[in-house]
């Protein structure tokens, strides 16, 4: 007895960071799922600024910012990802070309990747389990009312519908969720009946799904709302918004960073940079959303994710650290609670639960 430590639970978590010559890179950290404390395990230098990351079973697939202006800078670069190692498995650069999601359908035939300042979208084939070069590319088309952000098109986020038909893309130049069919290569057509428009000026940066796949939640980052649709077989039906942090209270600018949702659907979550918080909400029954608390994080928090559907991880970029809340269930004082866990890294700016022990 007292010769042994005691064995911490732990789920990896890689993060991306934008930083300079010396931090950035990926970052693999261990979160203790008992107590929400960051263990440091590894760091990998990349050249480029890694912008958001996807993973499909044992591979990590990571978008990258052309840093120099180079061809063979920026793209969509895929990893062999076992616990802690990180191998290169196949990259595809398109020219140099910046991306700023992707996703990689379930069969892992196909990724899909959109590039926000060429206001495209990108289909890059799979095989022998790795990707290969651009097979696809579907420019956007159209603008809205922001003068700086919205002359444009900006697709921001790219991710398939829970019953796995459609895929998405929200442009947040055109104040558009753009609805993709696939055909039986993979090959992308835009759904026109389906696409939809949210307010102008909104700026759509993200939709997540509830769980159970009746309501969806759309993320904007100019407007700071939240827009609720019911959703059935490809289509969309808007019934609420709400916005991202009591504007009453604070009137400087803000714009919407990220939104996760609970695995039992129960709580939504945002990120607000400028008024540097969380805030919680309340799923209700019909999907509709009510207010609960926001709480502080560090400056300018850009993603997050939520482990073990208990600790939300928040990265935030300009603050320079990554901070762990506990989400409880069944508390009368409110349902997110500081860790007083941090760690600082240089601009981190995107997150993903590695695979587990």
């Amino acid at each position: 007895m007292g010769l042994f430590f005691n064995k911490r639970n732990v789920k990896p978590v890689f993060v991306g960071s934008y930083g300079n010559d010396l931090t950035r890179g990926m970052y693999v950290f261990h979160l203790d799922v008992d107590n929400g404390e960051f263990l440091k395990k590894k760091y990998y230098k990349s050249l480029a600024n890694p912008t958001a990351m996807f993973k499909r079973e044992r591979f990590i697939y990571v978008c990258y910012k052309n840093n120099t202006g180079r061809k063979t800078d920026g793209g969509l670069w895929q990893y062999a990802s076992m616990e802690l190692q990180f191998g290169l498995a196949g990259k595809a650069t398109d020219g140099g070309k910046t991306y700023m999601d992707c996703f990689v359908n379930e069969n892992r035939s196909n990724a899909y990747a959109v590039d926000y300042y060429n206001g495209e979208v990108v289909r890059i084939p799979i095989l022998k389990q790795k990707i290969v070069t651009v097979a696809q590319r579907i420019k956007h088309e159209g603008s809205s009312v922001d003068p700086k952000r919205q002359t444009e098109a900006h697709p921001h986020f790219i991710d398939e519908t829970p019953d796995h038909k459609k895929i998405f893309v929200c442009d947040l130049g055109t104040d558009e969720v753009v609805i993709y069919n696939l055909d039986d290569k993979g090959a992308l057509e835009r759904d026109e009946e389906n696409t939809f428009k949210v307010k102008p000026g909104s700026g759509p940066k993200k939709m997540v799904f509830a769980p159970n796949g009746k309501y969806s939640y759309v993320l904007n980052e100019l407007s700071n709302t939240i827009c609720v649709y019911q959703y059935q077989d490809g289509h969309f039906t808007f019934i609420q918004e709400v916005d991202t942090y009591p504007k009453d209270e604070f009137a400087k600018e803000n714009l919407a960073g990220d939104i996760v949702i609970s695995e039992k659907g129960d709580y939504l979550f945002v990120t607000n940079r400028g008024h540097d918080s969380i805030v919680a909400f309340e799923v209700k029954e019909d999907g509709q959303l009510e207010y609960i608390e926001y709480l502080d994080t560090d400056e300018n928090p850009r993603a997050m994710i939520l482990v073990n559907d208990r600790w939300l991880v928040v990265a935030s970029q300009k603050g320079g650290t990554i901070e762990s809340f506990e989400l409880k269930r069944g508390e009368s004082k409110g349902v997110l609670f500081e860790s007083h866990f941090s760690y600082m890294v240089g601009e981190p700016v995107c997150l993903i639960e590695g695979r587990g022990i």
